[in-house]
């Protein structure tokens, strides 16, 4: 699936432009879920799957650790994921860095809900400290989608805590900041993206979040006061849903005095089942890979 408001996957057949049922969308999403690395990830990396807690992680080139690490939370709107154009991001950037990549495959709805993809990505990153794996080497936490919603909220918990190294870097591709989708229907995207993918998040939106309001700012850290955080890239595209969010996210970041790099381009970047190509997303990669070089250089 290209395109969540285009196309439906069934096996590698697309059926475009067909109305569907926000129940089977999320059928698609879960059928399009790449849960192990694609044939090229698995080629250039070392790849281990490990259970941390009750986690399902995987790892791409852990024997590089000590070089850094990059944690990634896939996107997938709470209900799906990892995808192959998450894989495909973690692969590019761990190859560039010679560092090592986690991917953490965190449970999705409609079987949990909030907090589970929370506490599993801080139970997993509370395991790696303990067992010394994350300490002493400089590490980042990046997220598209969902998962770059998610990171800004591992983010902020992790500010709290002192047996946890922060992450140096936060990188958040299209993030879902605001499950009450509250900005979505006010931006220019309103003009080329249908009725149905609103309603396809709004409804993984309620099956993640169960009985926790679409405003607590762990879900939505929008609502959330975005400081105390490590420097931050931000992308997004010019049609996706989460346009305005990301926009405000921005400003709050750089009122707050952090140190942000912003990219917007056009088209899509979010909820993109298989990797972007061209120019633009060349820039974003760069600058993700620029941010990365500088924060590992300075530790």
């Amino acid at each position: 699936m290209g395109r969540v408001r285009d196309a439906v996957v069934t096996g590698a057949r697309a059926v475009r432009r067909i109305p569907i049922p926000s129940a089977l969308t999320h059928q698609a999403l879960r059928e399009a879920r790449s849960p192990h690395p694609p044939s090229h990830v698995l080629k250039a990396h070392a790849v281990e799957n490990e259970m941390i807690g009750r986690t399902r992680s995987v790892w791409l080139d852990e024997h590089r650790a000590d070089r850094g690490i990059i944690v990634f939370l896939h996107g997938g709107a709470y209900v799906s994921g990892p995808f192959a154009s998450d894989w495909a991001w973690l692969s590019r950037q761990v190859e560039a860095r010679g560092c090592a990549g986690l991917m953490i495959d965190y449970r999705n709805a409609p079987d949990h809900q909030h907090p589970v993809a929370l506490d599993d990505v801080e139970a997993a990153l509370t395991a790696l400290a303990v067992d010394g794996r994350l300490g002493g080497q400089p590490w980042i936490l990046a997220g598209q989608h969902a998962g770059g919603g998610l990171a800004f909220a591992v983010a902020r918990r992790l500010r709290g805590r002192t047996d946890i190294p922060a992450p140096d870097a936060l990188i958040a591709m299209s993030p879902w900041l605001d499950l009450e989708l509250s900005n979505a229907g006010i931006t220019e995207t309103d003009q080329v993206d249908p009725v149905h993918e609103r309603r396809l998040l709004r409804d993984a939106a309620r099956r993640y979040a169960g009985r926790t309001s679409l405003d607590d700012p762990d879900l939505s850290p929008i609502n959330a006061t975005l400081e105390g955080l490590p420097p931050v890239h931000l992308s997004v595209g010019t049609r996706d849903l989460f346009l305005s969010e990301v926009r405000v996210a921005k400003l709050q970041l750089e009122e707050n005095g952090q140190d942000v790099s912003f990219r917007e381009i056009s088209g899509r970047l979010g909820l993109q089942l298989v990797a972007r190509k061209g120019e633009d997303i060349e820039r974003v990669h760069r600058e993700q890979a620029d941010l990365i070089a500088r924060v590992f250089a300075a530790h």
